[in-house]
């Protein structure tokens, strides 16, 4: 049969650099990681680069395999076994995906903590899953954002009242959220609420920058509950919990 290497549907053209001879099984198999692996993963995102190569034995213009490969910003690779010794060897049973890291908030009650405390109880689980977001997303770009959501869920879960509706999440190597940054003063306001402000300061190349952050949290039962963390900046005040 008549396979194009880069299908129609992903850009290639029906040329004759883009044309291979396979039996019908080995083209089924192509169209089957296409369709079923590939398009999904390029419509959430996940890659964005997409190649097809077809390897030979001897002087066949019938290829042995077709490698796949699809990149950017993930990496996914699979092949296709044609004729010859490829097909001969029987394929390698499919290896357990290494587990990705776990991820929970520290285990302790905030019940009964003053303000501060919650805020720096929440600065260390924040460094924490930002730390094990990173770890997941090398280890895993597919599952890694699943991965930082479902963590992030659970710290929300804990710090913030029932039904809260998160920001999108994001993380990076420079946390937001760390040991650099400190408690500068509380203000108790309205009934069952108060302020804490922090700074988180940095140096990078013997430059300093600053963030300051409002906590606001409100009291309910015999506990804070987080509500909502500013960034404050000369411009205003932006939402980041």
């Amino acid at each position: 049969m008549k396979l194009l290497l880069m299908p129609l549907e992903f850009g290639g053209e029906d040329i004759l650099p883009n044309t291979v001879y396979v039996p019908a099984h080995a083209a089924e198999s192509k169209a089957r990681i296409d369709q079923r692996t590939v398009v999904p993963l390029a419509q959430k995102g996940q890659i964005r680069r997409y190649s097809a190569t077809p390897e030979y034995e001897g002087k066949s213009f019938i290829p042995s395999m077709i490698r796949i490969s699809a990149s950017d910003p993930g990496h996914f690779e699979a092949s296709v076994a044609v004729r010859g010794k490829a097909l001969q060897e029987p394929e390698a049973p499919p290896q357990p995906e290494a587990p990705l890291p776990e991820f929970a908030p520290a285990a302790a009650s905030l019940d009964g903590l003053e303000p501060e405390d919650v805020v720096r109880a929440f600065i260390a689980d924040y460094e924490r899953w930002n730390d094990f977001v990173n770890q997941a997303n090398a280890q895993d770009t597919f599952q890694g954002i699943d991965a930082a959501e479902s963590a992030y869920n659970a710290l929300i879960s804990k710090y913030c009242p029932p039904g809260h509706r998160p920001q999108p999440v994001s993380f990076g190597d420079d946390c937001s959220h760390d040991n650099r940054e400190a408690i500068l003063d509380t203000e108790f306001g309205a009934v069952n609420a108060c302020i804490v402000r922090t700074r988180h300061t940095k140096t990078k190349h013997n430059v300093t920058f600053t963030a300051d952050y409002e906590y606001h949290l409100h009291e309910a039962g015999s506990r804070w509950f987080l509500t909502s963390i500013l960034y404050v900046d000369a411009e205003g005040k932006y939402e980041g919990l």
